[in-house]
């Protein structure tokens, strides 16, 4: 069959190139389902959508890579009239089952109940859906429940309908409107979901009240349940899950919300024990402010290849992070609580290496993929020059490097960029293959305008490729530098310096460096573009 794909593909390829008297083949060659689902395949939904137009022939084929990579969007509003409609949708579902994969039923939250809701259009499944759902239980393959505020709709649809092809579910629920709702004193029994593979709830943190926030604890409990095949978790929530069912779990994270109650580490260790056998990919966070005293996690996972610690400054793992506890690691993220900041964010809050170095007391020699993302500031820390090389004694085989430091403006410079200079060096005995280091400045509204050094933006530039000049992967390595475009009194300006120009030449190895958003004129945006040119140098300036 290949063969003959390839063929028509080939004549199709040609059909400018044929005669008149050729068309007929070139016709036959657009008429073939064979290189239909070659060429279908590969478009994106809005061009399917219009492709499938032409004919029945090119509607069929169409359907069935529009039904995987499109999603039915259904809406439940207050008012029944508002245009928005499946009409079209059900017509071409009904016809073609193919175009019944994957359902994304959106509740919108508009709502005067103030103490108990009994909206209809919340708490119920969606007539228009209903009435299809007989059509296509059996071919769907992913659900999407989108903003949604009652338990009614979820316990309807697993308990009343068998979904046997169902791979995918997805559940984002507003937990403040689930306070407002009458919670239901029992959970019906929920029908076996045999090839569900990936399982996602995003939980607001909103829900205060116990009762609402158990019950979906005990959903969630039953379809996983019911899941035997399932490979992945994703939830974000705060309770925790039983997972000793499945035996194929390959992929975890567990994003805990701390709002209203307190971590139960117990629990959490419960968790991770009941899947310690079968995961692969673990991920764990604390989404909120920083926690006052560290949680300290002891697990053995024999089969583990990846552990991203997503709020590193929270979960402490310390002795277990030890070839003999996890034998399988190569990959290790470790991210400080709060690092997806904003420009005016408090980096007083944000920890830096040596902070992070806290929770490891083991040497791993397994890891050769390390990912960091965190602060730098040494004047919280008496510059810690040690943290760095500790860092590289943990994990000596590291390879693939990818660090992320935000800085802030200090006017002791030179407190500042020693230690960073000295940072740098320290990541010299690692031989990578693939680095890539990104330095993003930090302004903030508590320095005053009056005394802003523009210059330190340039100053840090010139630490960082000081420091890396020396690196046996600087060749493998990119670097990127980011003064973040925002007020013109407090904004980092690059200023083409003597001593910028050494460093950059004394850096023309590395793989690529990046400028963006720094402060820039137009003389010297048009010198640096010169110096970039007349030296041949891998480096590229963005607004």
């Amino acid at each position: 069959m290949q063969t003959e794909v390839d063929q028509a593909a080939t004549q199709l390829e040609n059909f400018d190139l044929v005669d008149d008297i050729d068309v007929d083949v070139a016709t036959k060659a657009l008429l073939n389902p064979l290189i239909l689902h070659k060429v279908l395949r590969s478009l994106d939904v809005p061009t399917l959508k219009s492709v499938r137009l032409v004919c029945t022939l090119w509607a069929d084929v169409g359907a069935t890579y529009l039904g995987k990579k499109g999603c039915l969007a259904i809406v439940s509003c207050r008012d029944v009239s508002t245009p928005v409609s499946i009409k079209c949708e059900q017509q071409l579902i009904l016809s073609n089952h193919d175009l019944a994969k994957s359902i994304r039923l959106i509740y919108n939250r508009y709502c005067d109940c103030i103490v108990i809701c009994t909206c209809s259009y919340l708490t119920c499944l969606p007539s228009n859906l209903v009435r299809i759902l007989p059509e296509i239980s059996d071919k769907l393959e992913t659900f999407e429940f989108c903003g949604v505020m009652a338990f009614g709709p979820l316990q309807e649809l697993w308990s009343t309908y068998d979904f046997p092809n169902l791979t995918h579910i997805y559940i984002d629920a507003e937990g403040d409107e689930f306070d407002k709702m009458a919670t239901p004193s029992k959970m019906p029994q929920f029908l076996l979901l045999p090839n569900l593979k990936v399982f996602t709830l995003h939980m607001s943190p909103n829900c205060s009240n116990d009762l609402p926030r158990a019950m979906m604890s005990i959903m969630c409990q039953n379809l996983v349940n019911l899941a035997p095949n399932l490979e992945e978790v994703d939830l974000t929530a705060g309770f925790y899950l039983d997972l000793a069912i499945c035996e194929k779990l390959k992929k975890l994270r567990f994003h805990y919300y701390p709002w209203g109650f307190e971590i139960d580490i117990s629990k959490v260790e419960k968790m991770l024990e009941s899947c310690r056998n079968s995961v692969e990919n673990l991920s764990l966070e604390y989404l909120g402010w920083s926690y006052d005293y560290p949680v300290e996690l002891n697990f053995h996972f024999p089969n583990l290849t990846h552990l991203g610690l997503l709020a590193a400054d929270v979960y402490f793992i310390k002795n277990s992070l030890n070839i003999t506890n996890l034998p399988k690691l190569t990959r290790l993220s470790i991210e400080t609580n709060s690092t997806e900041f904003h420009d005016d964010v408090d980096l007083d809050s944000v920890r830096d290496i040596s902070a992070l170095l806290e929770g490891y007391h083991s040497r791993h020699g397994g890891i050769t993929s390390l990912d960091i993302r965190c602060a730098h500031h040494p004047q919280f820390n008496n510059v810690d020059e040690q943290a760095p090389r500790i860092l590289v004694y943990l994990f000596p085989a590291v390879k693939e490097l990818k660090l992320n430091l935000r800085v802030e403006f200090q006017s002791d410079y030179d407190q500042y960029f020693l230690s960073l200079v000295e940072t740098m060096r320290s990541f010299n005995d690692w031989e990578l293959t693939c680095g890539q280091v990104q330095f993003d400045i930090a302004t903030s509204y508590r320095t005053p305008a009056t005394i802003y050094d523009h210059e330190f933006g340039s100053l840090l530039v010139i630490a960082v490729l000081g420091g890396v000049t020396g690196w046996r992967g600087l060749s493998n390595t990119s670097l990127q530098f980011t003064g973040h475009r925002r007020d013109r009194h407090r904004h980092a300006e690059f200023r083409l310096l003597d001593e910028m120009r050494d460093a950059l030449l004394s850096c023309r190895a590395a793989r690529s460096v990046t400028i963006a958003g720094f402060l820039m004129d137009q003389e010297t945006k048009d010198n640096f573009q010169t110096f970039i040119r007349e030296n041949n140098l891998p480096i590229s300036v963005r607004d």
